[in-house]
Parts: C-alpha cells; structure tokens; sequence
C-alpha cells in the first residue's frame, strides 16, 4: 500500500524531506526553510517531474482572500527555497523554472519507507488472533475463564517482549507523550511576506511586540529583541542559534499585510528533539493586533506549560484597540529609534509625534517620544534641561493614560534622579516598574543604571550580568557592561569585555569610546587616543569630539587640545555642544579663568556634569562652587 503523501519522508541528493514534520535535512543535518518556501517544496514532490503551474501554487499557497502580490510572493519563495537547496541562479540541478508556466522537480526522488524491526514481526505472526467476544447475556463463569485467558496471553506477549531486550523496550513500545521542555525562548524575526522590502519596519515591529507579550511571564526567559535581530535573513540551524543563545524553544513565524488586514503565522520548536510543537494562523484586523500579539504570546505560554499568574494573564487580556494609522506610524519609529543615531532620532521624533497626532489617547507612543529625548539627552545630542524636561512630560502623559507600563515608570524613576535629583522618587518608581513587570527588560536596564549613578557599582554589574541573560548578543548591552566596569573603576575587566564587544560588531563606535576611556584610566593616552579616533571614523558626535580633548590634555598635549577645542568651537557654530566639553579641557590645561568663562554658559544639569574628576583643579575656587550651585542644585544628585 502507497504511504499517504503527507506521511512521506523522501530523498533526493544529500537532502531528505520529511513531510509529515515538515522538515529538510542535508546529511541529517536539519536546514532552516520557512514555511511557505516548504509547501513550494512539498507540491514539487508531489509530482517530480511533472510542471507545477504558477496557478496551482497560487491556489495551494495563497487562497482567494489572501492580501499578497502573489508573483513578488512567488519568487520569494522560490528563490529561499534554491539558497536552502544551494542552487545557483541558471542551475537546474533540482528545480526547473519553465517561463511563465510554473516549474519542475528535475532530480532522481525516492521514498523512505520505514520498517518495523523483523524480530519484533515474526514474534507478532506468532500471537494467535483473540477470539471475538461474545454477545448478549454471559455466565459469570465464562467471563471468569475469558479474563483468566485474556490475562495469561497479554502475560505471554509481556515475557516475548522482555525476552527480547528490557533495555530495548523504549524502542518497541509506542512513547507516551509529553509536554515540551522548554523554559526559554527565542522569537526569531518574523518574515516579512508582503514582498514590498519597505514594510520590513512592520514585521520587525511585530516581533518586538510579540517579544515584549512572552517577556511578561516570567516562568519563561526570552531573549531581547536586539539579539535575536542579529539572526534577521540568517541561514543558521536552529541548534545553532540555540547555542549561541543557550535557550530550548524557538519561535518562528511570518507576517503578511494588505491595508489594515493583517495575518500572522508562527511555530513552536522545541530545539533539543528537533520538534514542532505547535503551529498556528491568525488573521485579523490592524486594529486589533495588539490583541492578536497577546493571543499568540498567550497560545506559545500554554504550549511550554509555563505558569501564568493572574496578574499576567490581566496584562495580556488588556490589550487595547489601536489607531492603524497611529500604530504604523509608532512601529516607524521604534524602528528608527534602534539605529542610535542624529538622523535615527530626528525620524523617530516625527514618526511619534506623528502617532500622537493621529491617536493622543495612545501611552506607547509618548512613550516613545519620551525615549527619543531622553536618548538625545543622555548622548548629548540635546541640552540637558530641555530634553530632560521634555522626557518627563511626556512620560507622566503616558502614565496618565496607562499606569501599568513599566518601561514608563523606570523611565520616570531615571528622570526623577538625574534631572530632578530626587532619589526617594527615583526608587519609588522604579520598585513600582519591577513589580509590574519583574522581566521587564528596558526597567531592569534603567535599575541597572540608576545603581551605576548612585556608586552601587558591584550590584550595577550584577544586575547587568543578569540583562545579558536575556539578550546575550546585543552589542548595546555588552559595550555598557564595559562602560559600568570603567565606571566601577575595574578598567582590565572593562578592556577584555569590550574587546568581546568589538568582536560582536566592530562598527559600534560607544565600544571603542569607552575602551578609550579605560586606556585613559590605565594611562596608557596613546592606545586611549587610537580607539577615541575609531569612534570618530564611525560618526563624528561632539561629546567624543570632547573626550579625545580630555584625553589629550590628561597627556600633556596641550597643541593637540587646543585644536579640538578650536574644532567644537566651529561644531558650536551648527549644531548644539555642551559647554562644559570646552570647560573641562581648559580646567585640565590649568587655564581656570577661561574654563569658569565656559562654564557659565552651560545649563542647569548640563552633562558632563561639574563633579568631572576634570575640574578637580577648581573645587576652591569660588566662581567654581557658585556655578555648580547653580548646575546642580542638589548635592546629593550624582553625577560622574
């Protein structure tokens, strides 16, 4: 009798395609194909041989209601499926395209055809048949002498199977299932299907969403977003990635979109036994994928077993109906927000505005906003009072709307103490965010930070350690782990650990910043001074600028100072520079006149701040201890 198509395993070439699994190995070596580029696959094999025409995939894969350019969708998939088969354009070693008809599965197939072991076969003829039970009414004798006879012939089937081989019986007898094993999770990428290159910002954007959702339970651990970003158009094996990332479960999956309807595709594998646990299609209105996201975060928790609490459970029921217009334009700027960059925030700045604007009932994207100004504060892009001021406003907006973010809170709390000096409402906030979301990992970040900046350096780094947990490769992480080694002043911890930064991306220009401050700390200016200018070769933002000065004249090269000081004048001249980067290389020069003259120019807060080990020289002086009464109002605020 033929196998059932669907529960064939076949092999051609090196290759073996287990149907049933939906699986493509290579030397028994499992190869990444995603779904769609597999039905392809799977339709080819049904006919080797014969023409698949393009109107037989179209139907198979893409029905009627489907909102897809079916020809860019088409040859997507097919040219995935020819890098997973290894064939080069204009080779025909598998498939054969037949111009504007379909294509043909060219090479030799055969079926694999499992059997069962012969011993266990011939010991199974040997069992006579049971003889059929009697109907109707029966005499409690017979029934007695029937069990007596049922019961020895399963003892005899028992003792053929123990002869056999007790520690063989794994291996005959069916497995009992089980639940999956899985207690972290990576969500890959989700595939962008639409064909259309420009909504890669949309698929990208249901990925963090869906990451954030499953980061809400904490009997999971879930990588973060900018790890698992790295694995964006990879090819790697699943085991792999696994490894890398030290997790048992991943997340696969698909997103395609036509206007405001959206349809999302995701699979369950659980690593260790190669094994999809679970597959499901969604498919709903724009308006309501914030509740889609939830409902497919709540289906992957229910898979792995994992125990959500009420409160949890709360958190994903409440997700709220969204503006589609508002919710697109919030996604663009998350996306140009991760870039880290001037441009990178002017766009983000605009796209969440532009979110507002379109729903002001909407938290996430004031949020937003909020962030693009707390990043263009922190990095300097900004003066400090204005961006801090601007952070904090829209952060109480967003909590207005939505008291239970605790990006929202964590954000308030690192505001609280490094604007308004306010550590009582800086911790306040930031436990309210831990107990609203322990796994939060953006609020375990701003706690980290907010150890830093209040001289807790050991519990910083621990708790930083503890971040990279759950996002093991992103670079942002890493290079600040390195920054907070500096800071702890454990400068040969700090040199190793960005060194492995740098090997993770070797254009992240804060890496070779901070490695240049460790060098600096170690005094050796001249390996300090080779990395600051590898910053500068990546991107030219005036507080680098300043620091090769601060290096330079911590050295004694006082020519070279005073030409980067010459050159912040002109950036002065058309962009925003902090003062107190002028300030403090006059202070280090010894020229206490010209650095207080800088520094009256420089705004409440300004960063660098006044207790720069740099102005140490100036500590008596009182014009000094005047104007940091006026930059920092507080003594107990902490700067470094």
């Amino acid at each position: 009798m033929q196998t059932p198509l669907q529960a064939r395993r076949i092999r051609f070439g090196p290759y073996e395609v287990d149907l049933r699994c939906r699986e493509l190995r290579k030397h028994g070596n499992k190869v990444r194909l995603q779904e769609q580029p597999f039905q392809v696959l799977a339709m080819l094999l049904e006919r080797p041989g014969d023409l698949v025409t393009r109107d037989e995939l179209r139907s198979r894969l893409w029905p009627q209601d489907t909102f897809v350019d079916f020809d860019v969708g088409l040859n997507t998939a097919i040219k995935r499926l020819r890098d997973a088969l290894n064939e080069r354009a204009g080779e025909h070693r598998y498939i054969e395209t037949l111009p504007r008809r379909g294509y043909r599965f060219v090479a030799p197939v055969e079926d694999i055809v499992p059997t069962p072991p012969k011993a266990v076969l011939s010991q199974i003829d040997d069992v006579p048949p049971l003889e059929p039970l009697p109907t109707g009414k029966v005499t409690e004798r017979r029934s007695f002498l029937r069990f007596l006879w049922i019961s020895g012939l399963a003892a005899a089937g028992l003792a053929i199977l123990l002869a056999l081989n007790v520690a063989g019986l794994h291996r005959i007898l069916p497995r009992w299932p089980r639940g999956p094993r899985i207690r972290s999770i990576a969500v890959l990428p989700l595939e962008n299907l639409t064909g259309d290159s420009s909504q890669e910002y949309f698929a990208d954007g249901m990925t963090d969403v869906l990451i954030t959702d499953l980061a809400q339970i904490q009997a999971i651990r879930v990588i973060s977003r900018t790890s698992v970003m790295r694995y964006k158009r990879t090819h790697k094996a699943l085991a792999e990635i696994a490894r890398e990332l030290n997790i048992d479960g991943i997340v696969e999956g698909s997103v395609a979109r036509s206007g405001n309807r959206l349809r999302i595709t995701a699979q369950l594998i659980e690593v260790a036994d190669d094994r999809h646990v679970w597959a499901a299609s969604y498919e709903r209105d724009l308006q309501g994928v914030l509740g889609l996201q939830a409902e497919v975060a709540g289906a992957i928790a229910a898979q792995v077993q994992a125990k959500v609490s009420p409160q949890e459970q709360m958190r994903l029921q409440a997700a709220r109906q969204v503006n589609p217009r508002a919710y697109e334009a919030y996604l663009k700027g998350r996306y140009f927000l991760h870039q880290w960059s001037d441009a990178g925030f002017r766009k983000a700045g605009e796209y969440f505005q532009q979110s507002i604007d379109l729903d002001p009932s909407y938290a996430l994207a004031y949020l937003g906003l909020a962030e693009t100004y707390g990043a263009g504060t922190i990095t300097g892009r900004l003066p400090s009072h204005e961006g801090y001021l601007k952070a904090e406003n829209l952060t109480k907006k967003a909590l207005e709307i939505d008291d239970t973010l605790a990006e929202a809170h964590s954000g308030l709390g690192l505001i609280q103490l490094l604007f308004r000096c306010d550590r009582a409402g800086a911790e306040r906030e930031m436990q309210r965010a831990m107990v609203l979301n322990p796994q939060n990992v953006l609020a375990l970040d701003y706690h980290a930070y907010y150890l830093l900046k209040l001289g807790r350096t050991d519990e910083a780094i621990a708790e930083k350690k503890r971040i990279l947990e759950h996002d093991p490769l992103a670079v942002i992480t890493n290079a600040e782990l390195g920054l907070y080694f500096v800071v702890a002043g454990r400068n040969d911890e700090a040199v190793e650990q960005l060194k492995k930064t740098l090997e993770l991306d070797s254009n992240y220009a804060p890496a070779y910043t901070r490695l240049g401050w460790a060098y600096a700390n170690k005094r050796q200016y001249d390996k300090a001074v080779v990395e600051f200018k590898k910053a500068l070769a990546i991107e030219k933002a005036p507080d680098r600028v300043g620091q090769l000065g601060d290096v330079y004249a911590r050295w004694g090269k006082r020519h070279e100072a005073q030409k980067i000081i010459d050159e912040l004048q002109q950036m002065l001249k058309q962009r925003y520079v902090s003062p107190t980067l002028i300030a403090v290389i006059y202070a280090r020069l010894g020229q206490k006149d010209t650095a207080v003259h800088w520094l009256g120019k420089a705004e409440q807060g300004d960063i660098p701040a006044t207790s720069d080990p740099g102005f140490d020289n100036l500590r008596s002086d009182a014009r000094f201890m005047a104007l940091e009464r006026r930059l920092n109002p507080k003594a107990t605020c902490p700067q470094f």
